[in-house]
């Protein structure tokens, strides 16, 4: 049963005593309606207790608030793994300053659409004051133009997370950003007779960076604007992170590489280099820079191989925080042959995730068939036993 939250109103407060936070404007005929019945509830999803110690989201009349720039993200970040990885990093991030347990997680809700794409376009003084994307280069043509002043920014991302305030109302107690930012920026000429061209260059990390922080202190001197809310985000704390996505074709996503808190009343300050990565297994990379998971994934391969009588692709990925292996996700995929098969081959999986990988660290494993449908999972937490479902 969902955890309600005693003397809840449909004016959610930014701050005790002020600026109420109102659902999308699609859903405001059918709350007045509830007011009119009697207050509409405002509920926490029930705490669950795993490792990833997830924030418990807010529901609104039992429905989950969708943020207003819902579905952006896959149109201006190509890689869906790097979508990924932004969404639940930044999560994870928001955890350093937000505990889990005092704070209630609500997708973004004040920087809108229109203005996002606004946002995320290049600055132009007549047609699109608002950018922070820089106006064209110099050059003779197009092209030179596009390559001499790249779009470093490709997406931002925004989380709010409420707080239980004294009164009994969800106040909102911070608000975490995340800058999603071209390695790589892919771009198009169209020449004369119609036809287009298509074109990429390559974004250095110290250019990354640089144009990440100065969009950063923009964002946060909008969010703050008297112009939005009435200036009620002053004393609200704003942290900024900058995500570093990969390019469109690569199988492992990018990572964050700074973050820094603009505290209340204050600005962006102290900014934090971030020693995050993915690597690829197996390859050569791995093999040079992990070689203790590297030798352990290549065990495991080898033990899954034995298995078939013919050849299995095994792959994973590892995230790693100051050099430390956090996770491991494996991919098994092979020809579907039968629910039986399925079964043996995820207890197999199991039995030796147990022998291959002991560092503490969560492994898991997801079985496809070559559709791409997943067949089963295998989870290994640390200090647990292994976790089957098959579907």
């Amino acid at each position: 049963m969902l955890k309600r939250l005693a003397g809840l109103s449909l004016a959610l407060l930014l701050l005790a005593g002020c600026l109420p936070i109102t659902p999308p404007e699609e859903e405001e005929a059918e709350v007045e309606e509830a007011v009119d019945d009697g207050e509409p509830s405002v509920e926490v999803v029930p705490q669950v207790i795993t490792p990833d110690n997830y924030y418990q989201s807010v529901l609104y009349d039992g429905t989950y608030l969708h943020g207003e720039s819902r579905g952006f993200g896959n149109s201006v970040v190509h890689n869906r793994l790097d979508l990924d990885e932004l969404e639940i990093g930044l999560t994870r991030i928001a955890q350093q300053y937000f505990e889990p347990e005092n704070y209630f997680f609500r997708e973004g809700q004040f920087i809108e659409r229109e203005e996002l794409n606004s946002w995320l376009r290049r600055y132009d003084e007549t047609d699109n004051p608002l950018g922070l994307n820089p106006p064209l280069g110099e050059g003779n043509t197009l092209r030179e133009q596009e390559e001499d002043r790249p779009r470093a920014l490709s997406h931002i991302l925004e989380h709010n997370y409420m707080v239980e305030g004294e009164n009994g109302q969800l106040n909102l107690g911070g608000i975490v950003i995340g800058l999603s930012m071209n390695s790589v920026y892919n771009f198009r000429v169209e020449d004369e007779q119609g036809r287009y061209y298509f074109y990429e260059t390559e974004l250095s990390e110290a250019m990354i960076e640089q144009e990440g922080r100065r969009i950063a202190e923009e964002v946060v001197n909008r969010l703050r604007s008297e112009e939005r809310e009435n200036g009620a985000f002053d004393e609200i704390p704003i942290i900024v992170a900058l995500f570093r996505e990969q390019p469109q074709e690569s199988v492992i996503p990018g990572n964050f590489i700074a973050q820094a808190e603009a505290e209340p009343g204050g600005n962006l300050e102290r900014w934090q280099r971030m020693n995050q990565r993915y690597y690829l297994f197996p390859s050569n990379e791995a093999n040079e820079e992990a070689r203790n998971e590297a030798d352990q994934f290549q065990r495991f391969k080898d033990d899954i191989q034995e298995f078939f009588d013919t050849y299995i692709g095994v792959v994973a990925r590892g995230r790693y925080e100051n050099n430390q292996i956090q996770e491991l996700t494996i991919e098994i995929p092979i020809r579907y042959q039968g629910k039986a098969e399925i079964v043996a081959l995820s207890q197999f999986a199991a039995s030796q995730l147990q022998q291959r990988f002991q560092g503490g660290y969560k492994v898991s494993v997801s079985i496809t068939s070559v559709s791409g449908k997943t067949e089963s999972i295998v989870i290994l937490n640390p200090n647990e036993e292994p976790f089957i479902h098959v579907y």
